[in-house]
């Protein structure tokens, strides 16, 4: 595979409703202001509605472009996707972005550039100079919030915000990294932190611009309690040695 510069992952599950415009809109805003080669690995996580059907669609609108698409039956979590798109990444920087394009790419050329001094940038949605467009519902904003706390409590990080979906890596950080995360579902954003923390990798958080877009499939109640389960799980792991170099 030719080794491009930029890739960018993004993990998609039952995304019909709302995948579209932003979709075709964000690849063209890509086209437009990026002046590096860049491709783009969709990761279908087990969808059962058309995401696929508008998955191949754009591919072939953009077919000059280096889009792939990965996609298997059964559902198995955002952090299993992401997993995967990394580890098929041929760039030498990777960004992650959400199917809802709740962060503008517009975004993506400050991460970039940012990766030039470090391994890893996390945009947040808590920084005072974030330009918020829409905000979240008070449910999930205590949830997001509550998640970054007990995460910086349990495992020891300290970040304004750990659940952005916008981050970037540098390709061996991200490969190795990613090749020791566990955590198949919410909870894989954590964990990918607490690694970089463990293998002392340099991370800087930066402020978005982002909109709230709806139609998350996170269950406000019960993904903060498998959320604290996991996070007990992620200490558990380090202690029986799973993260080992």
């Amino acid at each position: 595979m030719k080794e491009q510069n930029i890739s960018i992952i993004i993990p998609v599950y039952n995304e019909e409703e709302r995948i579209e415009p932003g979709l075709s809109d964000s690849i063209k805003c890509l086209i437009s202001k990026l002046s590096w080669s860049f491709e783009i690995i969709f990761v279908n996580d087990g969808s059962t509605d058309k995401t696929l059907s508008i998955l191949n669609n754009v591919k072939t609108r953009f077919n000059e472009l280096a889009i792939k698409i990965i996609s298997y039956q059964k559902n198995q979590g955002k952090g299993f996707a992401v997993k995967t798109g990394v580890l098929e990444a041929s760039g030498r920087k990777i960004i992650v972005t959400d199917a809802d394009f709740s962060v503008s790419l517009e975004e993506l050329p400050k991460f970039i550039d940012n990766l030039d001094r470090f391994d890893i940038v996390i945009g947040t949605k808590k920084h005072l100079l974030t330009d918020t467009v829409k905000h979240q519902k008070a449910p999930r904003r205590i949830l997001g919030k509550g998640f970054t706390l007990l995460s910086n409590f349990i495992l020891g990080l300290n970040y304004t915000d750990i659940t952005c979906g916008f981050k970037g890596f540098k390709s061996d950080a991200a490969k190795f990294i990613f090749s020791k995360q566990l955590m198949k579902r919410w909870s894989y954003d954590a964990e990918t932190l607490f690694l970089a923390g463990k293998f002392n990798y340099r991370v800087c958080e930066l402020p978005v611009k982002w909109r709230h877009i709806d139609g998350s499939k996170v269950s406000p109640f019960w993904d903060t309690l498998r959320s604290l389960k996991d996070l007990l799980a992620i200490v558990w792991n380090n202690h029986q040695g799973k993260y080992r170099d």
